[in-house]
């Protein structure tokens, strides 16, 4: 009986740890998306790269590593994105089209940006 109590207590363990948060919110200040076409544009050669060249947002991101993209899209605005890996014991490498879909969502769904954080990552 103590075999069974321990391996059921392990799986659930296991199962605690295989969670993850999702959590999401849009901002309530600042300037909203001058031209959120362009912003996608921007979001989608950060993530999957332009003219042969690494985007900003491509490649292995240490424990808790923030990269950060900002483009000056008028003389009066900017956009600032930023992906972060969560995790503080492991480096990952960010699949190109989630990193585009999240980032995207969060200029089709909010007006003014905003937050979303998924499997281990926060996209802003």
């Amino acid at each position: 009986m103590k075999i069974t109590t321990a391996a059921l207590a392990t799986v659930f363990a296991l199962l605690g740890v295989g969670i993850d948060s999702v959590s999401a919110r849009c901002d309530n200040s600042g300037e909203t998306w001058a031209d959120a076409g362009a912003a996608r544009w921007h979001v989608q050669r950060a993530c999957r790269g332009f003219d042969r060249k690494k985007g900003a947002f491509q490649g292995v991101c240490r424990p808790g590593e923030t990269k950060s993209l900002c483009v000056q899209h008028s003389g009066t605005q900017k956009y600032n994105f930023s992906v972060q890996n969560l995790n503080t014991g492991a480096s990952f490498d960010l699949n190109d089209a989630d990193c585009t879909l999240r980032l995207q969502n969060q200029i089709d769904e909010c007006s003014q940006g905003g937050q979303s954080t998924i499997a281990g990552w926060q996209f802003r």
